[in-house]
């Protein structure tokens, strides 16, 4: 690593601790808390900010990122109209607003699901002992130095628990809302844990946005679902233009479960999924899926690993990207088949449709196979529209302009598709495929 490169992160990393010293005296957290936020610091420090040949980000430049000194926010000033266009039609009484990552209990509504949601305080949830072992572990186990330091700040954090047997019918939307500033930039740590009982079902809509921009959202949400329990999941990136976006979602699923996510992106200067996803038990499935539709400087990037740690499980990935401009997107995909985790069947398709000369798409999917009856595939694909599609879009009396964008709006729709929420659907075709007409 070059002198002024390792000086750079050096600094980054005393801004972090210094950062976390006034976070302290402060916040003064509990006992419990303390722990783990000290625990996560540690782990930070092992781990340290990522050069561009670290593993998780060789096409991530995070070089701005890091040497940006990110204020604590403190939650700004809001505006309800303003969050109220960020909910979708269906969920006005089923939404948890987070503004600068902590619960407005004033902006929130769940009164659509009576006592069948239980809804608490990440950290008064720490009093369970399993759910603090459970965080616990995932801290001195974490891998992703962003996810390490939510943890070292997070003082709030929303707890959502569906208790055994419990079907919600209706959709929640956690809706993270950021203030932004127009001033130093600020950064934010929201943090949510939810917990799907055995044989309980749930869909659940994400969904981030900004007031004004110049700001930092790193988030982490940990799902944990039981026995045969069931979440459809869609996460709708639409930050602010000017704003930096991290995401870490990690799941475990049990015997039987299913999780079926689809995640759509808009970009920003820098958006960052990370997936880190765990099939424990026999006979669960996953499905992610992912549309990033990007112009301009815009960027989105997707670590994904998939653990298969048990038999007879199924997981399919299915990605888009259209690029145009300077935009830039990456998907880093790894599924790894544990030994024992015989008769997995897995598959991944990246496609990635390149509409300008100065846009870049980086894909590396990738199997790590330890078990010898599986079947596994994966692949990607990068190109241009097809001038066979085009040409025959122009003999039925289309412009060029016309036809280019019909056919990327259909490459495109066919991941939103996927997206069992209609409100969703329908503002992703005035958000994202707006993008791409003429």
């Amino acid at each position: 690593m070059a002198g002024a490169t390792a000086d750079k992160l050096n600094q980054a990393e005393s801004n972090i601790l210094e950062k976390h010293r006034e976070y302290l005296a402060e916040a003064k957290p509990k006992e419990d808390l303390l722990a783990l936020n000290q625990a996560a610091l540690a782990r930070f420090e092992t781990l340290g900010f990522p050069h561009r040949k670290h593993e998780m980000y060789t096409v991530v430049n995070t070089t701005e990122m890091v040497s940006t000194d990110f204020a604590l926010t403190r939650e700004g000033p809001v505006e309800a109209q303003a969050v109220q266009s960020h909910i979708y039609s269906g969920c006005e009484k089923s939404c948890l607003v987070l503004v600068d990552g902590k619960l407005s209990s004033t902006l929130s509504d769940t009164s659509a699901f009576g006592d069948s949601l239980k809804v608490s305080s990440l950290v008064d949830a720490l009093s369970d002992a399993s759910l603090k072992q459970y965080i616990l572990e995932t801290i001195e186990n974490e891998n992703d130095v962003f996810a390490c330091i939510n943890s070292s700040f997070f003082n709030s954090g929303v707890f959502l628990d569906v208790e055994d047997k419990t079907v919600l019918e209706t959709p929640l939307q956690i809706l993270h809302f950021s203030t932004g500033s127009k001033e130093a930039p600020v950064t934010t740590h929201p943090r949510v844990l939810i917990r799907v009982g055995a044989h309980a079902e749930m869909k659940l809509i994400i969904k981030y946005a900004g007031q004004s921009g110049n700001y930092f959202v790193n988030s982490v949400q940990d799902i944990l679902l039981g026995e045969n329990a069931s979440m459809t999941y869609t996460q709708v990136q639409n930050d602010h233009a000017d704003a930096w976006h991290y995401s870490k979602t990690r799941a475990e699923l049990k015997r039987d479960s299913r999780f079926r996510a689809t995640n759509a992106s808009s970009g920003c200067k820098l958006a960052r999924h990370h997936y880190d996803l765990f099939i424990k038990e026999p006979g669960a499935e996953l499905e992610l899926n992912g549309i990033s539709v990007l112009d301009d400087e815009e960027q989105v990037h997707n670590f994904i690993r998939i653990h298969h740690e048990a038999p007879h499980c199924n997981s399919s990935q299915k990605f888009k990207n259209v690029v145009s401009g300077n935009s830039r997107s990456s998907i880093d995909g790894t599924v790894i088949v544990n030994q024992g985790a015989q008769l997995t069947n897995s598959d991944q398709l990246i496609n990635n449709l390149m509409l300008s000369d100065g846009a870049h798409s980086d894909n590396k999917p990738n199997l790590m196979i330890f078990a010898d009856d599986v079947k596994c595939t994966h692949g990607t694909t990068v190109g241009q529209i097809e001038e066979e599609q085009l040409f025959y879009l122009k003999t039925r009396g289309l412009t060029a302009e016309v036809a280019k964008a019909l056919l990327t709006k259909s490459f495109a729709e066919s991941i939103i598709q996927l997206i069992q929420f209609p409100a969703v659907v329908k503002e992703l075709g005035n958000t994202l495929l707006r993008k791409l007409e003429a």
